[in-house]
C-alpha cells in the first residue's frame, strides 16, 4: 500500500513539474491550468500516450506560438494522433513538423480542427501507399514547406513532388534540397547564393523558346496570369512540361531551369509524373483517413494496456490533489524548520 501511494504521489509530482512548464510558456490562469491538468488524462486514455506527454506537448505548442491554452491543447491531442499512427515517428517530431507545415500553409492557424483533414489524413494516406514513411515526408515537409510556399505550391503539391523525389534519391535532406532549388529558381532566384538571378522575365523568355510546339505556339509560360505577376507552382509547371513536350525538350528545359544542376532528379520524376498524379487524386479523397487509422491503432494491445495504465494516473489525480500535496509538504517543512532551529 505504501508502495503504491509513493508511485501515486510521485506521479502526481511528474505532473505537476509539466504543469509549472505550462504555466510559465503561456498567460494562463489557474482556472484554465486546473482544467488541462484533469482533461489531459482523458486525452492520454484516447491517444495512447501519458498524461505527462499531454501536459508536455500543450506547452510545446504554446513555446511555437499558439496564443490560447484551449488551441495548444487541442493541437497536443493531434499531434499525438500523428504520432501514434506514424511508426517511429516521436512526439516532438510530428509537434514540429506539424506546426512547420501549418506556418507555412495556413492550415489550422484559426481552426484547429482543420490539421485532421488538412494535413495528417494527407501525409498518412500518402505513407501508407506508396514506399516512404510518414517520418520521411515530415523530415521533407520540415525542410522545404516554407520555400515550396513561396513558390506557390500548396500542401497537396509539396507531398505530391517530395514523396517523388523521396522516391527517387532514398534521402529527405537531399529531395528538399533539390526542389528548394528548383523552386526558387523558377521565382528568378539562385537556389545556392538566394539572390535574384537578373528578371523573371528573361527567365520567361528562355522557357518559352524551349517550349514552342505546334500545341503550344506560345511556349510554356512561367506565369498563371495575363499580366505576368502570379507564377505557376513548380508542380504546375512539371506537369505542363510532361503533358506537352517530348523527351528532347524536356531534357533542355530542364538543364535551363536546374542551372545544369540535378537536372537528372528532376527528369526522373517527370519519368515517372504519373506517381505525383496518383498522389494528387490521393490527397483530394483522403478526409477521414487519420481517424480511421487512428480508429485501427486504438484496438491494438498496446493502446489499451496504456488506457489501463493512465486510468490509474487519472485515481491518483482524484485521490492525490496538487494543493493538498503541497499543503502537506510546507507543513513538514515548516516542521523540519522549526526543529533546524
Amino acid at each position: 500500500v505504501f508502495k503504491k501511494t509513493y508511485e501515486a504521489i510521485q506521479a502526481i509530482k511528474e505532473l505537476d513539474t509539466a504543469l509549472t512548464d505550462l504555466k510559465m510558456t503561456t498567460q494562463i490562469s489557474d482556472r484554465q491550468l486546473e482544467k488541462i491538468y484533469q482533461s489531459a488524462n482523458d486525452t492520454a486514455r484516447q491517444m495512447g500516450v501519458t498524461t505527462k506527454e499531454i501536459i508536455q506537448q500543450t506547452a510545446a505548442w504554446s513555446r511555437l506560438g499558439i496564443s490560447t491554452s484551449e488551441a495548444a491543447a487541442k493541437l497536443a491531442e493531434y499531434s499525438s494522433m500523428f504520432a501514434a499512427i506514424s511508426p517511429g515517428m516521436s512526439l516532438d517530431t510530428a509537434t514540429k513538423g506539424l506546426s512547420s507545415v501549418m506556418n507555412a500553409f495556413k492550415i489550422g492557424l484559426k481552426d484547429t480542427d482543420a490539421v485532421v483533414d488538412g494535413i495528417i489524413s494527407k501525409i498518412n494516406v500518402i505513407g501508407s501507399t506508396q514506399t516512404i514513411s510518414n517520418s520521411d515526408i515530415v523530415d521533407f515537409l520540415t525542410r522545404s514547406s516554407a520555400a515550396m510556399a513561396a513558390a506557390n505550391n500548396t500542401l497537396d503539391d509539396t507531398i505530391a513532388l517530395g514523396a517523388a523525389m523521396v522516391g527517387i534519391t532514398g534521402d529527405a535532406a537531399e529531395a528538399s534540397q533539390i526542389l528548394n532549388s528548383v523552386s526558387t529558381r523558377l521565382n528568378g532566384y539562385d537556389g545556392d547564393t538566394g539572390e535574384f538571378i537578373g528578371g523573371i522575365d528573361q527567365l520567361s523568355g528562355k522557357i518559352s523558346n524551349l517550349t514552342k510546339t505546334a500545341s503550344t505556339p506560345d511556349g510554356i509560360s512561367l506565369f498563371s496570369d495575363e499580366t505576368n505577376t502570379q507564377c505557376k507552382s513548380t508542380r504546375q509547371l512539371l506537369q505542363e512540361i510532361y503533358d506537352q513536350l517530348g523527351d528532347r525538350e524536356q531534357i533542355q528545359l530542364l538543364e535551363t531551369l536546374t542551372g545544369g544542376q540535378d537536372s537528372q532528379a528532376i527528369g526522373a520524376i517527370l519519368g515517372n509524373f504519373d506517381t505525383v498524379t496518383s498522389s494528387m487524386q490521393s490527397m483530394a479523397n483522403s478526409a477521414g483517413n487519420a481517424g480511421a487509422e487512428m480508429a485501427v491503432a486504438m484496438d491494438s494491445i498496446e493502446f489499451k494496456m496504456n488506457k489501463i495504465k493512465e486510468t490509474g494516473t487519472g485515481i491518483a489525480q482524484n485521490l492525490f490533489g496538487r494543493e493538498e500535496i503541497k499543503f502537506v509538504l510546507d507543513v513538514i517543512g515548516s516542521l523540519g524548520d522549526g526543529l533546524d532551529w
